[in-house]
Protein backbone atom coordinates (compact mmCIF):
# COMPACT_ATOMS: atom_id res chain seq x y z
CA UNK A 1 0.00 0.00 0.00
CA UNK A 2 1.32 3.42 -1.31
CA UNK A 3 0.25 6.53 1.39
CA UNK A 4 0.96 9.84 0.74
CA UNK A 5 1.70 12.84 3.32
CA UNK A 6 1.28 16.26 3.59
CA UNK A 7 4.15 17.61 5.57
CA UNK A 8 4.97 21.03 7.02
CA UNK A 9 8.26 22.12 8.90
CA UNK A 10 10.43 24.69 10.05
CA UNK A 11 13.64 24.53 8.45
CA UNK A 12 15.30 26.95 10.60
CA UNK A 13 17.69 23.57 12.40
CA UNK A 14 17.71 21.47 9.75
CA UNK A 15 19.94 20.98 6.88
CA UNK A 16 17.29 20.69 3.86
CA UNK A 17 14.75 17.89 3.13
CA UNK A 18 17.47 15.53 1.58
CA UNK A 19 19.26 13.07 3.34
CA UNK A 20 22.81 13.59 3.55
CA UNK A 21 26.10 11.63 3.87
CA UNK A 22 27.77 11.79 7.59
CA UNK A 23 29.88 14.44 8.55
CA UNK A 24 33.83 13.62 9.00
CA UNK A 25 33.25 12.35 12.40
CA UNK A 26 30.22 9.91 11.89
CA UNK A 27 27.19 12.69 12.82
CA UNK A 28 24.71 12.67 10.21
CA UNK A 29 23.21 15.77 9.07
CA UNK A 30 19.79 16.62 10.37
CA UNK A 31 17.62 16.41 7.55
CA UNK A 32 13.81 16.39 7.37
CA UNK A 33 13.29 13.33 5.50
CA UNK A 34 16.04 11.54 7.91
CA UNK A 35 13.18 12.30 10.97
CA UNK A 36 10.65 11.44 8.85
CA UNK A 37 11.87 8.26 7.76
CA UNK A 38 12.68 7.29 11.77
CA UNK A 39 9.68 7.90 12.88
CA UNK A 40 8.01 5.52 10.28
CA UNK A 41 10.36 3.13 11.72
CA UNK A 42 9.27 3.64 15.04
CA UNK A 43 5.64 2.74 13.70
CA UNK A 44 6.14 0.20 11.17
CA UNK A 45 9.19 -1.82 12.73
CA UNK A 46 11.38 -1.63 9.39
CA UNK A 47 13.44 0.93 7.38
CA UNK A 48 11.08 2.54 5.14
CA UNK A 49 12.37 5.31 2.14
CA UNK A 50 10.32 8.67 2.19
CA UNK A 51 10.25 10.19 -1.28
CA UNK A 52 9.62 13.85 -1.65
CA UNK A 53 8.15 16.23 -3.66
CA UNK A 54 11.95 17.63 -4.05
CA UNK A 55 14.55 19.39 -1.96
CA UNK A 56 14.25 22.23 0.07
CA UNK A 57 17.50 23.40 0.82
CA UNK A 58 18.89 24.50 4.38
CA UNK A 59 16.80 26.67 6.71
CA UNK A 60 14.18 26.66 3.89
CA UNK A 61 10.41 25.78 5.39
CA UNK A 62 7.21 24.32 3.82
CA UNK A 63 3.46 24.54 4.73
CA UNK A 64 3.01 22.07 2.27
CA UNK A 65 5.76 19.30 1.41
CA UNK A 66 4.46 16.29 -0.02
CA UNK A 67 5.61 12.61 0.33
CA UNK A 68 5.13 9.09 -0.01
CA UNK A 69 5.92 6.05 1.14
CA UNK A 70 4.86 2.28 0.80
CA UNK A 71 4.06 0.03 3.60
CA UNK A 72 6.22 -3.46 3.83
CA UNK A 73 4.10 -6.28 3.03
CA UNK A 74 4.01 -8.11 6.63
CA UNK A 75 4.04 -4.61 8.62
CA UNK A 76 1.99 -3.50 11.78
CA UNK A 77 -1.50 -2.19 9.96
CA UNK A 78 -2.60 1.56 10.86
CA UNK A 79 -5.21 2.97 8.62
CA UNK A 80 -4.42 6.16 7.24
CA UNK A 81 -6.03 8.64 9.30
CA UNK A 82 -4.36 7.36 12.51
CA UNK A 83 -1.15 7.72 10.58
CA UNK A 84 -0.66 11.52 11.17
CA UNK A 85 -1.01 11.43 15.19
CA UNK A 86 1.22 8.08 15.09
CA UNK A 87 4.06 9.94 13.30
CA UNK A 88 3.63 13.06 14.84
CA UNK A 89 4.37 11.38 18.18
CA UNK A 90 7.94 10.44 17.32
CA UNK A 91 8.63 13.41 15.25
CA UNK A 92 10.17 16.86 16.66
CA UNK A 93 8.46 19.31 17.48
CA UNK A 94 9.33 21.46 14.24
CA UNK A 95 7.98 18.77 11.62
CA UNK A 96 4.35 18.07 11.62
CA UNK A 97 2.15 15.47 9.30
CA UNK A 98 -0.85 17.24 8.28
CA UNK A 99 -2.79 15.11 6.34
CA UNK A 100 -2.36 11.35 5.28
CA UNK A 101 -3.91 9.10 2.71
CA UNK A 102 -4.29 6.42 0.27
CA UNK A 103 -2.47 7.12 -3.43
CA UNK A 104 -2.54 4.77 -6.27
CA UNK A 105 0.21 2.26 -6.64
CA UNK A 106 1.85 5.10 -9.83
CA UNK A 107 1.55 8.13 -7.74
CA UNK A 108 5.01 9.48 -6.86
CA UNK A 109 5.29 12.87 -5.09
CA UNK A 110 7.96 13.95 -7.15
CA UNK A 111 7.35 12.87 -11.11
CA UNK A 112 3.51 13.22 -10.23
CA UNK A 113 3.75 16.80 -9.34
CA UNK A 114 2.54 19.41 -12.19
CA UNK A 115 4.01 22.14 -10.11
CA UNK A 116 5.32 23.95 -7.23
CA UNK A 117 4.17 27.36 -5.15
CA UNK A 118 7.11 29.22 -3.01
CA UNK A 119 6.04 32.23 -1.02
CA UNK A 120 8.99 34.58 -0.14
CA UNK A 121 8.37 36.83 3.18
CA UNK A 122 9.94 40.56 3.19
CA UNK A 123 9.64 42.20 6.14
CA UNK A 124 10.47 46.27 5.07
CA UNK A 125 11.76 48.58 8.12
CA UNK A 126 14.59 48.04 10.60
CA UNK A 127 13.68 45.02 12.78
CA UNK A 128 12.39 41.51 12.99
CA UNK A 129 9.95 40.33 15.21
CA UNK A 130 11.73 36.92 16.87
CA UNK A 131 8.89 35.18 16.13
CA UNK A 132 8.12 36.11 12.71
CA UNK A 133 11.96 36.45 12.02
CA UNK A 134 11.83 32.47 11.63
CA UNK A 135 10.32 32.76 8.85
CA UNK A 136 10.64 36.31 7.09
CA UNK A 137 13.41 37.97 5.95
CA UNK A 138 14.40 41.61 6.88
CA UNK A 139 14.28 44.71 3.96
CA UNK A 140 15.87 47.90 5.89
CA UNK A 141 16.44 49.33 2.88
CA UNK A 142 13.33 51.23 0.63
CA UNK A 143 11.98 49.50 -1.86
CA UNK A 144 9.96 50.40 -5.19
CA UNK A 145 7.34 48.27 -5.41
CA UNK A 146 6.10 48.81 -8.65
CA UNK A 147 10.10 48.55 -10.20
CA UNK A 148 9.80 44.98 -8.57
CA UNK A 149 6.70 43.90 -10.40
CA UNK A 150 7.74 45.21 -13.51
CA UNK A 151 10.84 42.92 -12.95
CA UNK A 152 8.34 40.02 -11.96
CA UNK A 153 6.49 40.39 -15.46
CA UNK A 154 9.71 40.20 -17.33
CA UNK A 155 10.83 37.26 -15.68
CA UNK A 156 7.69 34.92 -15.97
CA UNK A 157 7.96 32.64 -19.06
CA UNK A 158 9.41 29.25 -20.14
CA UNK A 159 13.58 29.98 -20.62
CA UNK A 160 16.64 28.29 -19.77
CA UNK A 161 16.88 29.49 -15.67
CA UNK A 162 20.51 28.51 -15.33
CA UNK A 163 21.66 31.86 -14.50
CA UNK A 164 19.30 31.61 -11.50
CA UNK A 165 20.06 28.82 -10.40
CA UNK A 166 23.35 27.79 -7.25
CA UNK A 167 25.79 25.57 -7.75
CA UNK A 168 25.09 21.90 -6.05
CA UNK A 169 23.17 20.37 -8.50
CA UNK A 170 23.21 18.57 -12.36
CA UNK A 171 19.46 18.78 -13.47
CA UNK A 172 19.11 17.21 -16.91
CA UNK A 173 17.51 20.76 -17.86
CA UNK A 174 17.93 24.05 -16.92
CA UNK A 175 14.63 25.14 -18.73
CA UNK A 176 11.66 25.69 -16.36
CA UNK A 177 8.54 27.40 -16.88
CA UNK A 178 8.10 30.28 -14.28
CA UNK A 179 4.29 30.75 -14.83
CA UNK A 180 3.69 33.47 -11.90
CA UNK A 181 5.79 35.50 -10.08
CA UNK A 182 3.28 38.07 -7.87
CA UNK A 183 4.97 40.45 -5.27
CA UNK A 184 2.06 41.32 -2.60
CA UNK A 185 2.08 44.20 -0.20
CA UNK A 186 0.74 43.09 3.60
CA UNK A 187 1.69 46.28 5.65
CA UNK A 188 4.90 46.44 5.63
CA UNK A 189 5.70 42.82 4.94
CA UNK A 190 5.95 42.29 1.35
CA UNK A 191 4.83 37.92 -0.17
CA UNK A 192 6.81 36.84 -3.00
CA UNK A 193 4.82 34.46 -4.63
CA UNK A 194 6.74 32.04 -7.50
CA UNK A 195 4.43 29.31 -9.10
CA UNK A 196 6.54 27.23 -11.67
CA UNK A 197 6.34 23.58 -12.97
CA UNK A 198 9.76 22.93 -11.29
CA UNK A 199 12.97 25.35 -9.65
CA UNK A 200 16.43 24.50 -9.84
CA UNK A 201 18.69 25.02 -6.74
CA UNK A 202 18.50 28.39 -5.28
CA UNK A 203 16.23 29.78 -8.26
CA UNK A 204 13.45 31.32 -6.06
CA UNK A 205 16.08 32.73 -3.98
CA UNK A 206 17.68 34.42 -7.17
CA UNK A 207 14.84 35.83 -8.46
CA UNK A 208 13.75 36.87 -5.22
CA UNK A 209 17.27 38.95 -5.26
CA UNK A 210 16.91 39.96 -8.56
CA UNK A 211 13.65 41.92 -7.65
CA UNK A 212 15.22 43.52 -4.73
CA UNK A 213 17.86 44.62 -6.63
CA UNK A 214 14.89 46.05 -8.75
CA UNK A 215 13.36 47.71 -5.88
CA UNK A 216 16.16 49.27 -4.63
CA UNK A 217 17.49 50.53 -7.96
CA UNK A 218 20.36 48.74 -8.75
CA UNK A 219 19.00 47.33 -12.11
CA UNK A 220 16.44 48.55 -14.24
CA UNK A 221 13.15 46.29 -14.46
CA UNK A 222 14.36 45.78 -18.07
CA UNK A 223 17.91 44.14 -17.45
CA UNK A 224 16.44 41.43 -15.06
CA UNK A 225 17.22 38.45 -17.38
CA UNK A 226 20.19 39.31 -17.71
CA UNK A 227 21.29 40.65 -14.81
CA UNK A 228 20.44 38.03 -11.83
CA UNK A 229 20.53 39.51 -8.58
CA UNK A 230 22.13 37.50 -4.84
CA UNK A 231 20.64 34.90 -3.41
CA UNK A 232 18.34 35.69 -0.69
CA UNK A 233 18.29 34.46 2.85
CA UNK A 234 16.66 30.73 3.02
CA UNK A 235 14.74 31.81 6.30
CA UNK A 236 12.43 33.92 3.60
CA UNK A 237 11.40 30.94 1.91
CA UNK A 238 8.56 28.79 2.15
CA UNK A 239 6.88 25.89 -0.20
CA UNK A 240 3.48 26.69 0.05
CA UNK A 241 2.13 23.78 -2.12
CA UNK A 242 2.96 21.14 -4.44
CA UNK A 243 0.61 20.75 -7.11
CA UNK A 244 -1.13 17.72 -9.01
CA UNK A 245 -3.68 16.24 -11.67
CA UNK A 246 -5.98 17.93 -11.75
CA UNK A 247 -4.16 20.97 -10.92
CA UNK A 248 -2.28 23.02 -13.18
CA UNK A 249 -0.36 26.14 -13.23
CA UNK A 250 -2.07 28.86 -12.85
CA UNK A 251 -1.89 31.12 -16.55
CA UNK A 252 0.78 33.16 -17.13
CA UNK A 253 0.18 36.93 -16.86
CA UNK A 254 1.02 39.41 -19.57
CA UNK A 255 4.78 40.71 -19.14
CA UNK A 256 2.86 44.40 -18.77
CA UNK A 257 0.59 43.92 -15.83
CA UNK A 258 2.44 43.08 -12.64
CA UNK A 259 -0.54 42.21 -11.22
CA UNK A 260 -0.97 41.48 -7.43
CA UNK A 261 -2.37 38.22 -6.52
CA UNK A 262 -1.85 36.11 -3.42
CA UNK A 263 -0.24 32.39 -3.96
CA UNK A 264 -4.01 31.04 -3.08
Amino acid sequence: MRLRLEVAYLGTFFEGWQLQAPHEGGARPRTVQGVLEDALKGIFQTEIRAHGSGRTDSGVHADGQVAHFDVPEGAPFLPSKKIPGALNSKLPWDVRVLSASEAKSDFHARHSATGKIYVYRLRRGNTLHPHRGLVEALASEPLDVGAMRAAAGLLVGTRDFAPFSITGSDPATTVRTLARLDVEERGTLLVISAAGDGFLRGMVRRLVGTLRDAGRGRIRPEEALRKPGPTAEARGLTLERVLYPPESLPEEPAACEGATVSSG
